[in-house]
């Protein structure tokens, strides 16, 4: 399915619910791979009042560009409602991204929701063994919230990384884990100090009203 959008993609842009289920909605999007492009998704996401469930982001070469295909699994919240997804939400969050990405819609008016439950012990960043055996991959768990994607995803974009793949799974329990293959802008592996830096800012990205009124360290594996 995301092959055949790809090939018949002619704007910067091309989205397409895939499947239904219940108040889910599973949408494709496919777009030339820029620097930022997920947190630009993200945005136009909270934006149009989408939140993500689950996610799966990945790159590939289609002759001398790069593409992304992200394929999303989204519910509407509007006033803490769940509400169907109708064809007129896709379209809108496709036209969103579009203006976002063509600059034609100002970036950075959307806020994440802040977090709530949780204390900083119980949230987890830190790196992990990928396929390769490489410490590429950067594991978050935490509270399911409104934006958080973004706030992940902007986070990273300040770090001057690149976001080769990612995995976003939310679990019953309200808990997500994320999961983020990175590599420097370069394509660099990212090194044991930089690590560290990167787990500190998506830390204090997705806990910032802790990280203020708190004196404790980082939760932070190695």
């Amino acid at each position: 399915m995301h092959a055949q959008l790809a090939e018949q993609r002619k704007g910067a842009v091309a989205i397409k619910t895939f499947e239904r289920r219940g108040d889910l909605a599973g949408v494709c999007i496919v777009a030339d791979d820029v620097p930022g492009l997920l947190a630009i998704i993200s945005e136009a996401m909270v934006l149009c009042d989408l939140d993500v469930v689950n996610a799966e982001a990945f790159t590939r070469r289609d002759g001398e560009r790069t593409e992304a295909i992200d394929l999303f699994w989204l519910r509407k919240v509007v006033g803490g409602r769940v509400l169907a997804i109708e064809e007129a939400d896709v379209s809108h969050l496709g036209e969103t991204l579009a203006g976002l990405l063509a600059h034609t819609l100002e970036s950075g008016k959307a806020s994440p929701a802040p977090s709530t439950g949780l204390s900083s012990s119980e949230s987890r960043v830190r790196f992990i063994e990928d396929e390769e055996g490489a410490l590429s991959t950067l594991e978050i768990e935490t509270e399911d919230r409104s934006g958080l994607l973004l706030s992940v995803s902007k986070a990273l974009f300040a770090q001057r990384v690149q976001v080769l793949r990612c995995e976003v799974r939310t679990e019953s329990s309200r808990r997500v884990v994320d999961r983020f293959k990175i590599a420097e802008q370069d394509g660099s592996p990212v090194g044991p100090a930089r690590r560290l830096e990167i787990q500190v800012a998506v830390l204090n990205a997705i806990e910032p009203a802790k990280r203020l009124s708190s004196s404790a360290p980082p939760a932070l594996d190695a």
